[in-house]
């Protein structure tokens, strides 16, 4: 299928799977709100995510039909729908939440993730998002921190108060430490000392951990490689340019290895801790992103084609394994 054909089907379809599933979960949020009783809250809510699933369903179909991408993971193994997930990852694209919802999904609870306040009286959007309970956290800029220094730390507040509400049920917070998609340019303006990545920040973070510790199953510290893009973006997906997805999955337990307790993340320094943590583990990432790099530019140079075809290429078979993401 040439690009000229493929792109409008494809961004059409998205788009009808985008205004579809999107009306109905907003649909059901002043169904929701109708009646103050929590066992109709909770019906109205698990309806809304079964909506939000079809809507994923549908973009990892559209994605596979269309582009045929290859998924290399590895790491799903142990999860559980009924646990509660912190997923941190490093950020590169605007695919990243697809890839994220498409290879998680019914391996671990619906993936929710931290949206501005204002987002909520967006009209549709806002409703879908209350209806899919997914935690706020309101902004400040840093002219408004100058002349009113008083409200320093009220977003993390806000955040914490979201988070407490999804006490006692199956949840997973999604994160993105950086904060921002990678680029070499944001690399060099913030001055980051890793090669691949930019600092991981830990307010959101040990927000998070400190709401949600004690019913905490695991953190899963995920990487995300794009071969051949250091960040791709959307044309790159339209245009057919992103043929492979690697994603690497680590579940942390609280209180294991640099992971600190519960108890830590609660105490005085617990701040501190969770930024200490983060950067060993993004040093780690670091690594893994720039051993991968190293062994496929590797991989490159030894299949390159000879006079004398090997008896792979004789019978066209791949040297790299596909792995679903089901």
């Amino acid at each position: 299928m040439t690009n000229l054909i493929r792109i409008p089907i494809f961004i059409l379809l998205l788009f009808l799977n985008t205004s579809f599933h999107g009306t109905l979960v907003s649909l059901c949020a002043p169904i929701k709100f109708m009646i103050p009783i929590r066992a109709w809250r909770q019906l109205w809510g698990k309806i809304s995510y079964w909506i939000a699933g079809g809507f994923i369903i549908t973009n990892n179909f559209l994605l596979n039909v269309f582009f045929h991408i290859e998924w290399d993971i590895e790491g799903l193994d142990n999860l559980s729908p009924d646990g509660t997930y912190l997923v941190i990852s490093n950020h590169l694209s605007l695919l990243d939440i697809p890839v994220a919802q498409g290879m998680f999904f019914w391996q671990i609870p619906f993936l929710r993730f931290f949206i501005k306040q204002e987002l909520v009286f967006v009209p549709f959007l806002g409703q879908a998002l209350w209806a899919l309970e997914y935690p706020t956290m309101k902004r400040y800029s840093k002219e408004t921190l100058i002349k009113h220094p008083e409200l320093r730390g009220k977003d993390l507040e806000t955040a914490q108060r979201s988070c407490e509400k999804l006490l006692g049920r199956p949840v997973t917070i999604l994160n993105y430490p950086e904060g921002t998609r990678f680029t070499h340019e944001k690399k060099a303006k913030t001055k980051s000392s890793f090669n691949h990545l930019l600092k991981p920040r830990a307010g959101g973070i040990h927000t998070v951990l400190s709401s949600l510790g004690d019913q905490m199953t695991a953190i899963l510290n995920v990487t995300l490689i794009y071969p051949g893009h250091s960040s791709p973006n959307l044309t790159d997906l339209l245009q057919g340019r992103v043929k492979r997805i690697v994603v690497r999955i680590e579940a942390l337990k609280l209180g294991e290895g640099v992971v600190p307790s519960v108890e830590a993340i609660r105490g005085k320094g617990g701040s501190l801790a969770v930024r200490k943590c983060l950067f060993e583990l993004w040093k780690d990432k670091d690594m893994l992103i720039s051993k991968f790099k190293s062994d496929s530019q590797i991989d490159q140079k030894t299949t390159q084609p000879t006079n004398e075809p090997s008896s792979t290429d004789s019978v066209g078979v791949s040297n790299t394994t596909p792995l679903s993401s089901e």
